[in-house]
């Protein structure tokens, strides 16, 4: 009888041993992948435990709408857009309530490491379920904006908008529940993304009547303009992010052979970028906060400087393709400077935005650098036998 055998390095076998129950290790086949788990853990489905998590929440949701718009003594309830409660407006309320106290709940009990402090723990959990569901939030104002052109003076009896109430919330919740069972570096890169542009863009576009342009890019922080606090949250809370995200980050490098005192100051930049990110939104740039402001923000731009400088030193292995890109930024940066304060060719806001967009974006480059960086660490080649 033939048999089938893979060799593998002794280095890779010393760690599956550590996964191994009884020298027995599970393999199977997901998304084009090879997966080796150890046998005796329960891999139920993302996607069941998803739909059990939310089963609960859409039920209670459905019920308190029907009670609710029962108590309204109104035979009709409007789909969107009525002064009474309608189900567009029910069914935001209680998404995001559900949904916030929902991503906590699971991912406290499924995604956390509890290796980490509770401090980091709490930060990590209330920044996630606060951007998600902002997110999820946005996501369904827009809907029902669309909803509400598509089908105006649209209304139903109190039990079935209660039961759509059921189904919206249902949906929304169920996104939520999947988006913290799958918190993953990429998804957090994605989360980072999605937060600091989106609430840039909107803190941009309720200020265009001002003409925000003609002052600087900090004014969309300061007391005069529309809704500040959009700008300066965004700011705080993709500061946050970053901190989860270099959390994420070096507690995989930590684990690798790669791990030394030079990464060590990477994370300590990356900790420190982040709260001067949030500096700037904390303390806007008007009277007495001013210095500050400037400070955080030339200090943000400075410590990419210095990264990019010394970049070669603190990853050898850095590919060349992403030094020389490294080094593109850097020129660019000089030189957006010198057309700001050297010869005047650039206003105030351009140049804040340029040198603001190159040094979010080199930052969530390098992370994804060091992520590959940490995968080719983690990779062996194996041989198919067969005797």
């Amino acid at each position: 009888m033939t048999k089938n055998y893979l060799e593998i390095p002794e280095e890779l076998y010393n760690k599956l041993s550590d996964y191994a129950e009884n020298d027995q290790l599970s393999i199977r086949l997901e998304n084009q992948q090879i997966l080796l788990e150890n046998p005796k853990i329960n891999h139920t489905n993302k996607q069941n435990l998803a739909l059990h998590y939310f089963i609960v929440p859409s039920l209670a949701s459905g019920i308190i709408a029907l009670l609710i718009f029962s108590s309204t003594n109104h035979p009709q309830i409007a789909f969107t857009g009525s002064r009474h409660l309608s189900v567009a407006s029910l069914s935001i309320i209680l998404s995001t309530l559900f949904g916030f106290f929902g991503f906590i709940w699971t991912y406290l009990r499924k995604s956390c490491d509890l290796s980490k402090s509770k401090f980091k723990i709490f930060r990590e959990t209330l920044t996630l379920s606060v951007a998600y569901t902002s997110i999820s939030f946005a996501v369904q104002i827009i809907f029902w904006y669309i909803i509400g052109k598509t089908f105006s003076g649209v209304t139903f009896d109190p039990f079935t908008a209660g039961f759509l109430v059921l189904v919206f919330v249902g949906i929304i919740f169920y996104f939520l529940i999947s988006a913290a069972l799958s918190i993953t570096l990429p998804n957090l890169i994605l989360l980072l993304f999605t937060t600091f542009i989106g609430g840039i863009l909107v803190s941009m576009a309720t200020n265009n009547q001002k003409d925000w342009w003609q002052h600087n890019f900090s004014f969309l922080g300061t007391g005069e303009a529309t809704q500040h606090w959009q700008f300066n949250i965004t700011l705080i809370f993709s500061a946050l992010i970053l901190l989860t995200i270099t959390d994420f980050l070096f507690a995989e490098f930590s684990k690798s052979s790669l791990y030394n005192y030079k990464f060590k100051i990477i994370r300590i930049f990356y900790i420190l970028i982040a709260f001067l990110i949030a500096f700037v939104g904390i303390f806007p740039a008007q009277s007495w906060t001013m210095p500050i402001h400037n400070n955080s923000a030339f200090g943000l731009v400075a410590v990419v400087l210095i990264m990019i400088i010394f970049l070669k030193w603190l990853v050898p292995t850095i590919s060349k393709e992403f030094l020389a890109l490294s080094w593109t930024a850097l020129i660019a940066l000089i030189l957006s400077a010198v057309a700001f304060m050297g010869i005047h060719y650039l206003s105030l806001t351009v140049f804040e935005i340029i040198a603001f967009a190159i040094a979010f974006t080199w930052l969530v480059m390098f992370i994804n650098s060091l992520r590959g960086i940490i995968q080719e660490g983690n990779e062996w080649q194996v041989k198919l036998l067969q005797k």
